[in-house]
Formats: structure tokens, C-alpha cells, sequence
């Protein structure tokens, strides 16, 4: 035996380790996966392994192991969206855009319409602001409120009486009666809205029907302003002293009130010569005559409405009726007289001005509504309402129907209410 026959049976040759189908598969699919993070051992060859990725996990199967979707998915969404899926997602935000333009312009509209309405309502809350006092104290007299008390003097002398209670009247007592003339001795313009126009304290609440109409046989000083007057519009004239004391003054209408005679004796005079002592219980005040009435036109412009005041004053040495606009846009003033039947000081029913009941009957309380416009026409409005009220009806026409109105009501008693 030579050397070489006797070194070959020493030598174990390493068996074939055979491979099946599968393990095939496997083995090559780990190999185009790349990298060994996992190591999976072979069947039958334990000190054998195949490595795996870490992100995988390969489960032997009859057939061909699936696809990598993962990769698949990602592939996909690093591509970003379709021109289709774009256009729709714009097509949805265009949508919600536009509805969210709509809802801002609709409350916007909705704001400014609400802000118009309460403008209108503030103008018509401050006009009854300022008429309101005027209705309370109507009837004031310092300190009385019994007009048959008042006699008209002059030169300070309460023994030289130009005219008695009765003749400081506009109108008579009775229907049917004779009209009183005009009182002598005072400045000519406490006739020029009307026969005693200016002394009739037995009315503190005198009111016109639908017509300017002050008193009788007006001057054309009395006349509305810009001579044109609102149709079918209400006056309402008040009578009262001022509640503040003042001192005797010519040329302007005064009561001289005396505590101790408020029931039977007070004084008006026109000279400035008060007929006594003036203390706590002798007082002078101006006496307050003013009518509201509405005009058709106002300071801002022609045929803007207004609230306009008369008022009885002095200007420089002369007496007149002075022209203030208390609010604009208010088209129209409508009045009621609250009279009460039975004297007791409540109020029966309402009557409207010239009522045959006036002016003998006890007014206690008065009605007002004001009709406020807006100072400018909205094209896209229409006002196709129709207000009722007092003795009025109206619906808006032509023009009117683009202005926007509010119309409120107020009812005001009197606190120093006359007894019949």
C-alpha cells in the first residue's frame, strides 16, 4: 500500500447537503432583499443560515412567497397626489371658501340693517325725551296748578288787573259762546300764533288734528318753517312756568307766585315790575309756551321731515316765538288727549285734537306716536308696510318705499293736571 492508499481513508469527504424547492426560493428572494438583519437557519444544516432583513419576515410557503407590498405602498405615496385628486380637493375648498364669503356678507348686511333700524329708534327716543318734560309739567304754575287763580297786571300794581282768568282764553268755555278778544297791554308778539295764544294758561295741552293750526288768526311770523308744514301732521303746544326762578324782566311773559294765595291769587305781568317782595315764598318764572310740530323740510336739507319746536322768548327788547329743529327724519307726530269724564283724575278714554269734549274737559294724560324715517333711500328696500295708528293710515308710495321707518308710542300723564 503506498502512501497515498493509506491517507485516503482518513479523509471524510463532507455528503452533499440537498436543497429543497422552497428553501430554493427562500435562499434567492433573501438575496435580492439585501442587507442581514436576521439570520434564518436552514433545514437540515443547522450551522447554516441565510440572512434576512430586519424589516421582512419570510414564511415558507407550498408556493412563491407574496410580493413586498410595503415597498410597494411607499413607492406610491412618494409619488404625491393625481391631477384628479388635486382638482377635487381645490374644487372642495373653492366650495367652502365661497360659503364662508357668504355667511361673513350676510352677517354684515344683517349688522348694518340693524344698526340703521336702532339709529332710527335712538333718534325717536331722544325727540320723547324732550318732549316728555314738557307734557309732565304742563300746568305748572309755581305754586299752583289752578289756571282760574291767574290774572294778567301791570305796573307791578295787583289792583290794576288788565284781564281776569276768563279773558286770557283763546276760545270760550261753552260751545257756541263768543270768542274772547284780544287781551290789551301785552307785546305784540304774544298774539302772533294767535288771539291770547301765548296767556291761555286755562289749556296747558292744546293740539291741531292732522293741520298746522296754532290759534286763532295767526301772523305770518307764526308761519311753519320754510312756510311748509309736514300734511297731515299733529301739533301739540304746552303751557308751564320754568321750574327754575328767575328775576323780573321786560318784554317777556312772567307769573309772580305767592305761596300763601296759590288757590286764590297769582300774577302774569309783562313789564318787569313784579308786584311785591321776591323771596322763598315770592317767586318770579318765566312762563314756557312751545309747540312741536313737523316741518317738511329740515336745517340738512328740503324734504328731509323734521321735529321742530316754537317756543315763546325774548330777543333783544321784542317777544317772539322762536324756531329750533329738535330731530330729524321724524315724518310725523300724531296725538291723542287722555280726558277724564268724571273729573276724578283717571283717565277715561282718548280723544283726538279738536274733539267737541275739549277744551272743557280734564286732560290728565297724553298719547304720542312719532313716525321716524331714515336719512337716506335704500335702493335695494322696499317698505311695502302699512302703519296704523291713532287716526292715521299710511302706506308708502312711489320714492317713500325705499326708506326704511320706525314708528313708536308713548303715553305721558301729566302731573299737575287741571280739575274741571
Amino acid at each position: 500500500m503506498d502512501a497515498r492508499a493509506a491517507i485516503e481513508p482518513e479523509i471524510a469527504i463532507e455528503p452533499e447537503i440537498a436543497i429543497e424547492p422552497e428553501i430554493a426560493v427562500e435562499l434567492e428572494v433573501a438575496v435580492e432583499l439585501g442587507t442581514a438583519a436576521d439570520a434564518v437557519a436552514m433545514p437540515g444544516a443547522p450551522d447554516r443560515v441565510i440572512a434576512m432583513p430586519a424589516s421582512r419576515t419570510m414564511t415558507p410557503t407550498s408556493g412563491l412567497a407574496p410580493p413586498n407590498l410595503s415597498r410597494s405602498c411607499v413607492l406610491r405615496s412618494a409619488a404625491g397626489f393625481t391631477l384628479i385628486e388635486l382638482m377635487i380637493a381645490m374644487a372642495m375648498s373653492l366650495v367652502t371658501v365661497v360659503a364662508a364669503l357668504q355667511m361673513l356678507a350676510t352677517g354684515r348686511e344683517a349688522y348694518r340693517v340693524n344698526e340703521r333700524v336702532a339709529r332710527l329708534q335712538e333718534q325717536a327716543r331722544t325727540a320723547f325725551a324732550v318732549i316728555e318734560p314738557d307734557i309732565e309739567m304742563a300746568g305748572f304754575y309755581g305754586f299752583t296748578r289752578a289756571a282760574d287763580t291767574v290774572s294778567l297786571i301791570h305796573s307791578g300794581d295787583v289792583g290794576a288787573v288788565l284781564a281776569f282768568a276768563p279773558a286770557l282764553r283763546q276760545f270760550p268755555l261753552q260751545s257756541g259762546g263768543a270768542l274772547p278778544v284780544a287781551v290789551s297791554g301785552l307785546p305784540a308778539g304774544a298774539h302772533s300764533c294767535g288771539v291770547n295764544f301765548a296767556i291761555d294758561v286755562s289749556m296747558p295741552v292744546q293740539a291741531s288734528n292732522n293741520t298746522f293750526a296754532l290759534g286763532r288768526s295767526p301772523t305770518s311770523s307764526c308761519k311753519p318753517y320754510q312756510g311748509r308744514a309736514q300734511e297731515g301732521a299733529d301739533t301739540l303746544t304746552l303751557r308751564r312756568v320754568a321750574t327754575q326762578t328767575a328775576i323780573p324782566e321786560p318784554n317777556r311773559l312772567q307769573i309772580y307766585a305767592v305761596r300763601d294765595t296759590s288757590l286764590s291769587a297769582q300774577f302774569i305781568f309783562a313789564d318787569g315790575s313784579a308786584p311785591g317782595p321776591i323771596d322763598d315764598d315770592h317767586q318770579v318764572h318765566d312762563l314756557i309756551v312751545r309747540t312741536y310740530y313737523i316741518a317738511r323740510d329740515s336745517v340738512g336739507g328740503r324734504d328731509a321731515p323734521a321735529l321742530r319746536v316754537k317756543s315763546l322768548t325774548r330777543s333783544g327788547t321784542a317777544l317772539i316765538f322762536d324756531e329750533d329743529e329738535v330731530m330729524t327724519g321724524v315724518e310725523d307726530l300724531q296725538v291723542q288727549l287722555g280726558v277724564s269724564a268724571d273729573g276724578s283724575g283717571r283717565v277715561s278714554h282718548y280723544v283726538d285734537p279738536g274733539s267737541p269734549e275739549l277744551p272743557a274737559a280734564q286732560v290728565v294724560s297724553v298719547r304720542l306716536w312719532l313716525r321716524v324715517r331714515a336719512d337716506a333711500a335704500e335702493p335695494a328696500f322696499v317698505d311695502s308696510r302699512t302703519y296704523r295708528y291713532a287716526d292715521v293710515e299710511y302706506t308708502p308710495s312711489g320714492s317713500e318705499r325705499n326708506f326704511r321707518r320706525v314708528l313708536l308710542s308713548r303715553t305721558v300723564t301729566l302731573r299737575n293736571a287741571r280739575s274741571t
